[in-house]
């Protein structure tokens, strides 16, 4: 028997970001669905062959928005996804159109995708000046929530996630380390105040409320940056804070991808046997 939800996170990070969902309904045919297109064509799509999933057979692409490290300018000069529906908020189209995106695939995460796709929910996120779009998908009895580049975690966003068995959620970089490197002042403000990325504290701090609504089984941290994070130090905070939250933490890093997780019944699956495979 196959999980509802099955996700695989190919890289995450400010080098580009990109992950892979594949989703059996319980009463309709399998499909799969892309979050992100920040690696080049070359590197998904080989992600994608080692997987065995061909181009064609993606069903639809969602986009949170359209920063460099989310939608690679390769896709300009090359689109091999035929039958795949582009997801994203209005906010995002022009960018989008620009980028090489053809307008024709493109849906409104607000609006027509939910004919298509009503399994599939969004929600904008505060993130510079366009902002970025969180997104929810419910399958049968399984729900996963994403949401990264977003600079804080409103009500109304923590209520969006209550119910999903797996979070992936942003979670940038550590305060201090933040405060102490070279940046320069402006930049650590555009990314501490509140419109631009989520430190681990905050992440930490909404895991823990969504969890007390409604227990998660999984999370993923994501995005964490190179230069103000590391993977030691999201684990010390959550083993000091979170201890049986944290045995169902992963880290996703950019240039390796994380195994396939499964969302729903059975709880365990069949890895991949290229369990970690390096995008350089």
């Amino acid at each position: 028997m196959h999980p509802p939800i099955r996700i695989r996170i190919l890289a995450s990070g400010s080098q580009g970001n990109a992950a892979i969902l594949s989703l059996r309904p319980r009463d309709a045919a399998p499909a799969h669905v892309l979050i992100d297109l920040g690696l080049s064509p070359r590197k998904l799509c080989g992600a994608l062959a080692v997987e065995n999933i061909n181009p064609h057979d993606i069903a639809a692409i969602l986009v949170t928005h359209a920063d460099s490290d989310h939608l690679h300018g390769g896709w300009a000069r090359r689109w091999p996804f035929e039958n795949a529906k582009v997801i994203a908020r209005k906010a995002h189209h022009n960018a989008m159109a620009n980028a090489g995106i053809p307008a024709t695939r493109m849906l409104d995460a607000h609006g027509d995708s939910k004919t298509l796709f009503p399994y599939i929910q969004a929600i904008a996120l505060p993130h510079d000046q366009a902002g970025s779009t969180g997104f929810r998908i419910d399958m049968d009895d399984a729900a996963l929530g994403w949401a990264t580049d977003v600079g804080r975690m409103s009500n109304d966003t923590l209520a969006f996630f209550i119910g999903v068995d797996a979070l992936c959620i942003e979670s940038n970089y550590d305060l201090q380390l933040q405060r102490r490197s070279s940046r320069p002042d402006f930049l650590k403000q555009r990314i501490m105040g509140g419109y631009g990325h989520l430190s681990n504290e905050e992440a930490l701090k909404a895991a823990l409320h969504i969890h007390s609504q409604s227990a998660l089984r999984h999370i993923v941290l994501l995005h964490l940056s190179a230069q103000c994070n590391s993977h030691d130090v999201v684990r010390t905070l959550w083993n000091a804070h979170a201890p049986q939250l944290a045995q169902e933490m992963h880290v996703a890093t950019q240039s390796l991808s994380l195994p396939w997780l499964c969302v729903g019944q059975p709880r365990q699956c069949r890895w991949s046997e290229s369990l970690f495979v390096a995008y350089q």
